[in-house]
């Protein structure tokens, strides 16, 4: 693959790797910085608000998922931050007792130990918190990094850095959703690259390494849950090394476990499982690209004779469809066409993009750019050209459907995603591991 001739403006690269991940370093915290001054009401839309009050929670020593704990200081914590609002009693978040228990309790302990931490950080600044989150882009970038040397070892290739640029750097759909819409998920992004560059190293893991990976592993699920679809890889990696690393490697995961449960007991088991039913079958809100669809949400269908509510049909489209596309990636496993890293992949982005229906798209980047990287243990030809295709459509999408079609952002995220999800699996159902490629495009495959 030849891209030093491309129109692309790719002379300076490749950089020697030092100076490519110090450039991509700056890069990335000057356009979040130039983003942040450019939009300095976003501070105070709901999610970091959210953010805020839970780490507020914490510090006062409540226990956001026990709604029984310190009932009265938890009252004093929603009434001052309803104070501070414009909306008043029109907010969404502090407008009842109830709604501040359901929105403080709604991310995992790795999440809300985060923003405890970001709030004593900040000193309950939103804008020291948008700086912080940052961070999450830098980790990405870095994750990513760490990702491509452990299968292809330095990231020197004007392939790899392109890919790396416009997935971590200039990526659009970060900048929008994480940066200009402060968001945190970029960290359970970074957290699952980090894992994956563990699990796919080069030869044998040492006994750090093996501790640091149970930790991570187990980090990543109780961040957003989403590192789940990587215990697969992790015990094809466990059998492969033995007995000692899968040992110490359980022991590095137990430790954040055993850490949630002493701080926040039993609690938060209970609270993000039924908020995981309601993101499941109450219906498409946000940038779901059902909703896009809406004769599949509130049109009854008929099954065997009977009639079936609206709310059960859109479950059975949506479960049926999750199916399929997942299906259609199992098959490309078993036809040894993707690795089981790129199934991992697909089956996070299935979940994570198709079942999942509440949410934004800074939820669905966590799968979309993941899946992105995880290509390049099939291909870096493929890996560059779906993360240009990335950036490209999402700029052009963002720009055509706001200025031109006055579409809604929540519309376009749907679009955005809906085309990807195409993108993606046509991909693995078409690559052919067998096809000659040019020197040094190919990555073993995990």
């Amino acid at each position: 693959m030849n891209l030093t001739n491309s129109p692309l403006p790719l002379k300076s690269l490749p950089l020697p790797e030092w100076q490519f991940i110090l450039s991509g370093i700056a890069a990335i915290v000057l356009i979040r910085l130039v983003v942040i001054l450019l939009t300095p009401s976003t501070g105070d839309f709901s999610d970091p608000r959210i953010y805020q009050g839970t780490g507020q929670t914490v510090l006062a020593g409540i226990n956001p998922y026990d709604f029984a704990d310190k009932v009265e200081l938890r009252a004093r914590l929603r009434d001052r931050m309803a104070r501070e609002q414009p909306d008043g009693p029109n907010d969404i978040f502090t407008r009842s007792q109830e709604s501040w228990n359901y929105y403080v309790s709604g991310n995992l302990p790795a999440s809300t130990a985060l923003y405890a931490l970001f709030e004593v950080l900040s000193r309950g600044s939103r804008t020291g918190w948008r700086l912080l989150f940052i961070l999450g882009d830098v980790a990405i970038f870095l994750g990513l990094i760490a990702l491509l040397r452990s299968l292809h070892g330095r990231v020197e290739s004007v392939p790899l850095q392109l890919g790396v640029l416009c997935l971590a750097v200039i990526n659009p759909l970060l900048i929008v959703d994480g940066c200009a819409i402060p968001e945190d998920k970029q960290f359970q992004t970074a957290l699952m690259l980090y894992l994956t560059a563990l699990l796919c190293a080069r030869g044998r893991i040492g006994d750090y390494k093996a501790l640091g990976t149970g930790v991570i592993l187990s980090l990543s699920v109780l961040f957003k849950l989403f590192g789940v679809f990587l215990i697969p890889l992790w015990s094809v990696r466990a059998k492969k090394e033995g007995c000692r690393y899968t040992i110490l490697s359980l022991l590095g995961a137990i430790v954040p476990v055993l850490i949630a449960f002493a701080f926040f007991g039993h609690y938060f088991v209970n609270t993000i499982l039924d908020r995981g039913m309601q993101n499941s079958v109450q219906g498409p809100e946000h940038s779901s690209l059902w909703a896009l669809f809406p004769q599949f949400v509130g049109r009854s269908i008929a099954l065997e004779g009977r009639a079936v509510t609206s709310a059960s049909s859109y479950v059975l489209i949506k479960a049926s469809v999750t199916s399929l596309y997942a299906l259609a990636a199992f098959t490309a496993f078993v036809r040894r066409r993707i690795d089981l890293l790129n199934l991992c992949a697909a089956l996070t982005l299935a979940f994570t993009c198709l079942w999942l229906d509440k949410g934004s798209l800074n939820r669905m980047n966590i799968a979309m750019v993941f899946a992105v990287a995880t290509v390049a243990s099939l291909s870096v030809q493929i890996f560059v050209w779906l993360a240009v295709g990335y950036v490209l459509v999402g700029t052009l999408g963002y720009v055509i459907g706001i200025l031109v079609l006055r579409l809604h952002l929540t519309t376009l995220d749907g679009i955005v995603t809906l085309l990807f999800l195409t993108a993606y699996l046509t991909t693995l159902l078409t690559f052919d591991p067998c096809r000659p490629r040019a020197p040094g495009s190919t990555v073993r495959q995990i």
